[in-house]
């Protein structure tokens, strides 16, 4: 473990000053860059309107002397924001409806949309600029049931084309879609998934099919692929297996290459990570180190041998140092001879050899905004820095030199933060969505056209990329378009290739099938194993024998330090690196939302998701990029497997599609937590009164027979009623015996008993709520937070609801739900007895006296409870009482912390017509109620330990 690393971080505090409303106004954090360094502070601001929502931000750079906040919001009267302006991403203003949807948005680069609604509130038609970008077709309740389509999207239009979907899972994901590009192509794709929504079966558009396997837990366990071409499935995932905690242990690939995870038992960080043929040397073997907060320190591979090169010795490992903010600050590694500072790819090494390294150690410097400013490579012979200049009223930066003219922002990002060139002459297009259109590779002066790359988008997925190149005797096109599980890629050589990527436990398969012309140097159908590091990153290509394909080393924020293969035909063809992402010939890597520039160490367009990590919106995953790792451009999150990172793609998916068909939707949820909270209160009020006095009357006499007497009057009404009704029921239903004998008796007294049991579950829930049948005995259970969340969702429920779930909880191996089973069915088979006893009495007197048998059979019950609050609880009871106690103060807690977190992703204040503000300082006095109950069972107890 680095001691050093370790030291800068001991002992370092973090402050939060919250205003009279609890609301958190400052945030200060100290920064030591070295355990005996300067200590700097860094405040970060926000300001509050009257309601409690968050108007105004600034980081600790912006604190001391900017005038516009980072980050500044206007709300409307029911909490929704209306207008948003950043220092990164520009300003946005919305008019929004009265059900929460966006009806038309304003931006500061000029442009305009309009949005239709359904009476369902979904998205109908989006007009861009006033002119109509996309439309959506839903089916209506004629459309087939068989296919669940009543109420899901049919057809999408788009720039990118048609999207149209014909048949539904019961879970909402689509099964089959066909999608339509500009020329009129359609490419179906299909899939059928289980009951509870994983993917069973995938064909793709080239008809190339995926069969998924899944142990008993859900987790993946064999992959078979069939190409269209071929007679029999491949067999691409053997074997997975899993730890308790769903961790990837073992997997063992179709090229018969075993993978191995280890873990520490303590708090499951990854130890080790091997890959290897058995019998055979491992051809990856990553060993980790951490710093207790679980920052990754070292990383040794023992796979790559140590060598003596230039008047070096080079060995494979990599360590890292962070300062008190978990920002890296410092790496070291091993390159290739010529260090890569530029967009792309250093020079191939090929053959591979693992000789040709050279050591180096990159220090990096942050300033109070959290912009990486300075990178110093320090290397034998081929030192370097490189800076950023940062602009002096945002977080936007563009790599810049001592002695170059200051940047002028203002020409290279435009309004909402896009970066205008990539570099001198190669111009960066931006379409109205903030979205990378076309990226101007070179620039031709003898009058052709520029060489490019384009691409276009379909509801925020990139669906197709086109690189085109000319010269003055032809054009040259390499077109990718991407569909579910496949790309298909076109080149103008006359080039067709099809790439089939398969989800592995960990890590991809994807197999490359030719359609036409395939290059001579590589095998047909080849398959490509990819074999990962902790984020994901493709370290290693193996073949279907479990030879090496391509290997390739990475600098922290992801730019190639080094890599080899063994052919240059087949390095061609590797295209995700740097977190399992897709490098284009730009040399940017794109992650889905937004673009990353690894030699920049930033992205290059203002995060799209606002201020979720942060008010730095450029900044890469807070600059700790060897713990984080970002799934889609827009948030960072620790390393997920792939198929995690598959589901949750899917997920997202599957999500932008509900958020786009009922944007009122999610506020539901809050809604539902909102009425859950208010009835958990009321139920915890009412049970903590009932709790205190029975607490109360324990081994006092006087005070148990006022609750006996209670008790007993709830129930002699409770059944005189319900029996009663009962009666008169059966009575009337006993006309059907006269028009069908016999059966019609059957069925009149089976009327009259459902009658009886409906009406004793009412007068249940009627003294259940009234507080009417509390116990006389102190039920320690009764304040448990499992039984408080079910009662409140009976409180939700109607009474027929309410009955049913009350029987079909009740717990056989609980003494009291026995006493009330057995006395309902005493009183039922005392009733026919005495039916078949008495025959010559009329019905409505037997039933009376059944009646009267029922309140008997009730008193064991009170008996029970009377003879339990005459004694003490031991002292095993009431310290579970105690801690089920303290759980339920946390559970309520956890559940008002669920409503804040939905209030600020909506920007709300209110749900139902209820301030959340009001429903915080309700939870309060509950919470201070169950406080001050515990107190008094304390009281209790050490007063009855003094008297014994």
């Amino acid at each position: 473990m680095n001691s050093t690393s370790v030291s800068v971080h001991a002992k370092t505090p973090a402050l939060a000053v919250n205003d009279g409303r609890g609301l958190v106004v400052r945030q200060v954090a100290y920064l030591r860059k070295e355990a005996d360094g300067a200590v700097q502070t860094l405040i970060t601001r926000q300001h509050y309107n009257v309601a409690g929502l968050l108007t105004e931000q600034w980081d600790p750079r912006l604190f001391d002397y900017a005038a516009q906040p980072n980050l500044a919001s206007l709300y409307s009267l029911t909490g929704e924001p209306l207008t948003v302006d950043s220092v990164d991403a520009g300003w946005r203003v919305s008019l929004v409806g009265l059900a929460g949807e966006t009806l038309q948005l304003w931006d500061a680069r000029g442009n305009h949309w309009r949005s239709t609604y359904d009476e369902q509130l979904r998205v109908v038609s989006v007009e861009e600029n006033a002119q109509p970008v996309d439309r959506f077709t839903y089916a209506d309740h004629s459309a087939s049931p068989g296919y669940n389509l009543r109420g899901q999207l049919l057809d999408q239009l788009d720039p990118a084309g048609t999207l149209a979907v014909s048949s539904y899972s019961l879970h909402g994901q689509p099964l089959s879609e066909t999608r339509t590009f500009a020329d009129g192509t359609p490419y179906l794709s299909r899939k059928t998934s289980s009951p509870l929504g994983v993917v069973l079966q995938q064909t793709d558009a080239g008809e190339h099919r995926q069969d998924l396997r899944y142990d008993m837990a859900g987790q993946l366990r064999q992959v078979f692929v069939q190409l269209k071409t071929d007679s029999q499935p491949q067999l691409i995932l053997r074997d997975a297996q899993y730890n308790a905690a769903g961790q990837i242990e073992k997997q063992t690939a179709g090229n018969e290459v075993i993978s191995t995870w280890t873990y520490d038992p303590a708090d499951g960080r990854l130890c080790t990570l091997t890959s290897g043929k058995p019998g055979q040397a491992l051809q990856q073997h990553f060993n980790y180190r951490y710093d207790p907060m679980g920052n990754v320190l070292r990383i040794e591979d023992p796979t790559v041998d140590t060598v003596y090169f230039a008047n070096q010795r080079v060995d494979s490992d990599r360590a890292f140092t962070y300062d008190s903010l978990y920002r890296l600050t410092s790496a070291s590694g091993f390159e290739a001879e010529v260090p890569n500072l530029r967009p792309g790819l250093p020079d191939l090494i090929s053959p591979i050899d693992p000789g040709r390294r050279y050591n180096y150690v990159e220090h990096y410097q942050y300033d109070a905004g959290n912009n990486l400013y300075e990178l110093r490579h320090v290397r034998s012979n081929n030192t370097y820095t490189s800076h950023m200049s940062i602009d002096g009223a945002s977080n936007r930066g563009v790599r810049w030199q001592e002695g170059e003219p200051e940047p002028d922002f203002s020409q290279l990002f435009d309004r909402h933060g896009n970066l205008l060139a990539l570099q001198p002459g190669q111009p960066l297009t931006w379409n109205a969505r903030d979205q990378l259109s076309k990226v101007t590779l070179l620039r031709h002066s003898n009058d052709l056209p520029d060489d490019d790359e384009t691409y276009l988008y379909s509801q925020g997925e990139r669906v197709l990329k086109c690189h085109t190149t000319h010269t003055p005797s032809m054009t040259h096109r390499h077109e990718v378009r991407y569909l579910p599980g496949l790309e298909i890629i076109s080149k103008s050589t006359g080039e067709q290739l099809h790439v089939v990527t398969v989800p592995l436990a960990s890590g991809t398969a994807r197999c490359l099938h030719w359609i036409a012309r395939p290059p001579a140097d590589v095998e047909p159908d080849q398959l490509r194993y990819s074999y990962d590091d902790h984020l994901g990153t493709s370290s290693l290509e193996l073949d279907r024998q479990g030879l090496k394909i391509s290997q390739e080393v990475f600098y922290p924020y992801g730019g190639t330090a080094w890599w080899a293969a063994r052919t240059k035909v087949e390095a061609d063809y590797k295209t995700l690196r740097y977190s399992g992402r897709e490098m284009d010939l730009s040399g940017l890597y794109f992650y889905g939302a937004r673009y990353y520039s690894p030699w920049t160490q930033r992205w290059i367009s203002a995060d799209p998701g606002g201020d979720v990590d942060g008010l730095n919106l450029y900044a890469m995953v807070g600059n700790n990029p060897v713990n984080f790792t970002d799934i889609d451009g827009e948030e960072r999150r620790p390393k997920m497997s792939f198929r995690d990172m598959l589901i949750a793609s899917d997920k997202a998916s599957y999500a932008k599609r509900q958020q786009r068909n009922a944007p009122g939707r999610t506020k539901l949820q809050l809604d539902k937590q909102v009425t859950r909270q208010i009835a958990i209160l009321a139920i915890t009020k009412h049970r903590v009164r009932d709790a205190s006095a029975q607490l109360n009357r324990m081994g006092s006499g006087s005070d148990i027979a006022l609750a006996t007497t209670r008790r007993a009057t709830v129930l002699v009404a409770g059944k005189a009623i319900s029996y009663g009704v009962g009666i008169g029921v059966g009575i009337g239903a006993q006309a059907l015996g006269v028009a069908a004998p016999g059966i019609g008796n059957v069925v009149g007294a089976a009327i009259g008993f459902a009658a009886k049991v409906a009406v004793s579950g009412l007068v249940d829930y009627v003294a259940e709520r009234t507080g009417l049948s509390a116990s006389v005995n102190l039920k320690t259970k009764m304040l448990t937070a499992e039984k408080i969340i079910r009662k409140a969702e009976y409180k939700q429920m109607e009474p027929a609801e309410y009955i049913k779930a009350k029987y079909r909880n009740m717990n056989l191996n609980s003494r009291n739900s026995r006493l009330k089973l057995g006395k309902e069915a005493t009183a039922i088979a005392s009733s026919e007895v005495l039916k078949a006893t008495l025959t010559g009495m009329p019905s409505e007197a037997v039933s009376a006296i059944s009646s009267g048998g029922g309140v008997l059979l009730g008193v064991p019950e009170i008996i029970d409870e009377t003879i339990g609050a005459s004694r003490e609880k031991s002292s095993e009871k009431m310290d579970l009482h105690e801690n089920e106690i303290l759980g339920l103060v946390k559970s309520i807690e956890s559940g008002m912390e669920k409503i804040h977190d939905f209030a600020k992703v909506f920007s709300v204040t209110r749900s139902g017509g209820i301030e959340i503000q009001d429903l915080q300082e309700e939870t309060n006095k509950i919470t201070d109620m169950l406080h001050g109950y515990l107190n008094t069972v304390r009281n209790h107890r050490n007063s009855r330990k003094a008297a014994a």
